[in-house]
């Protein structure tokens, strides 16, 4: 009998430790299947890493698992900057042998994108597969200072990322307490949402490329007129959004955190790139507005001389739900959810738009006006974000685990 592998599971508070008798507790699970074929169950790799970090010295500190699926698995792992400053890093690998070319992907794509505000940003990486690196990188090698977190990951088999922490968790968590109280997120929030989504579409369509040691910028479209990449993420949804730290010098998330696009490991070149990209962040949107999942089925609302997906929110549809909502965004909404693509904003002319919106929108702007106030975004913020109770989502990731055995 194997003995009891603690898993820890991180939320933005505490951690969340259950034992398990061991790596045959996984056999039922097709996701954590054990150490087949060459599949790697969630307990081994718990254990390869709790025992990797172990011997690293006191700078690191492995603190658990914090989900997985069918391909991977993220861990937390905390990093000692001084006696006073420490970090929280992501780690991830892949479950399966099969699944770490994508993973190698993922990580090829996290370089590319490195330097953009929203996107999760990588931190650094290893593949065993390199061992004997190139001519190339060895010449790059000389140019460039290996970081301690680069170091601590060597003797680390397959491909392993590692990204920034984002405390303050999924989209999806907001969303699902939205729903539950049917509450409506202000204006300058939604403003706010939406212009992230906006940037981070301009990352895919113009990658930053930043290096290592560059801070991250606001992602902007380029003046030397080059045309945008076809990079579509293909899995953009709820769970796959984050929220950020406000701030980081950025005036536009002094108030507002920001939200961050994460998990690359569905990217694809070379299909419809920005169309399909806002497309998504635009039914993200309104699903957010609506507090529910919003299907289009085949009704359509007539807006400004064309047809939109936006039904929902049109005076034709359910409109009269929000009368709160600004009429701008509403309009913007429509524009960007057209059926036709000619009726849709260009994604400069989306980024012109919700870029002056966030910067010129004031409370006053807004008739209910006592809900635009920056006292009231930070408690609604306080509320559903930051001081949000982990007590449901302490009960779903235990009916997983349960679901597992």
């Amino acid at each position: 009998m194997n003995a009891a592998i603690p898993i820890v599971l991180s939320h933005s508070t505490s951690p969340i430790e259950y034992e398990f008798g061991g790596p045959e507790h996984f056999l039922r699970s097709p996701r954590s299947a054990p150490s087949i074929e060459g599949n790697r169950s969630i307990s081994r790799i718990v254990l390869d890493l709790r025992s990797h970090f172990a011997v690293q010295g006191p700078r690191y500190t492995f603190q658990g698992v914090l989900s997985w699926g069918a391909f991977g698995v993220t861990a937390c792992v905390v990093e000692k900057l001084s006696p006073t400053r420490s970090r929280r890093l992501v780690l991830k690998r892949s479950l399966r042998p099969q699944r770490d070319d994508d993973l190698r992907g993922e990580i090829d794509w996290l370089v590319r994108l490195r330097g953009g505000e929203h996107i999760v940003r990588l931190i650094a990486s290893r593949d065993d597969r390199e061992a004997e690196p190139s001519a190339k990188r060895r010449a790059q090698a000389r140019f460039f200072r290996r970081t301690a977190v680069q170091e601590s990951l060597e003797g680390l088999l397959g491909p392993v990322a590692v990204m920034e922490y984002l405390e303050n968790g999924e989209l999806n968590r907001v969303f699902s307490r939205l729903t539950k109280r049917e509450v409506l997120l202000p204006n300058r929030v939604l403003w706010s949402f939406f212009l992230c989504l906006i940037r981070a579409c301009v990352a895919l369509a113009y990658p930053p490329e930043r290096s290592e040691d560059e801070p991250n910028v606001l992602e902007t479209i380029p003046t030397d007129g080059r045309p945008p990449t076809k990079i579509e993420h293909a899995d953009l949804h709820l769970r796959n959004i984050m929220i950020g730290t406000p701030g980081n010098g950025f005036p536009e998330h002094g108030l507002i955190p920001p939200l961050k696009f994460i998990d690359f490991g569905y990217v694809r070149e070379g299909f419809k790139g920005v169309e399909s990209n806002v497309l998504k962040i635009s039914r993200i949107m309104l699903n957010l507005i609506a507090h529910r999942n919003v299907t289009f089925g085949f009704k359509r609302a007539k807006h400004m001389g064309f047809s939109t997906k936006a039904t929902e929110i049109m005076p034709e549809g359910n409109g009269a739900k929000y009368p709160t909502l600004d009429s701008d965004l509403r309009d913007f909404m429509a524009r960007c959810m057209a059926d036709e693509p000619g009726n849709r904003p260009s994604l400069a002319e989306m980024l012109e738009i919700a870029e002056a919106a966030v910067r010129n929108k004031t409370p006053e702007t807004f008739e209910d006006s006592e809900l635009e106030t920056d006292r009231a975004i930070r408690d609604i913020i306080q509320e559903y974000i930051y001081d949000a109770d982990d007590d449901e989502d302490r009960a779903m990731e235990a009916k997983k685990l349960q679901e597992m055995g």
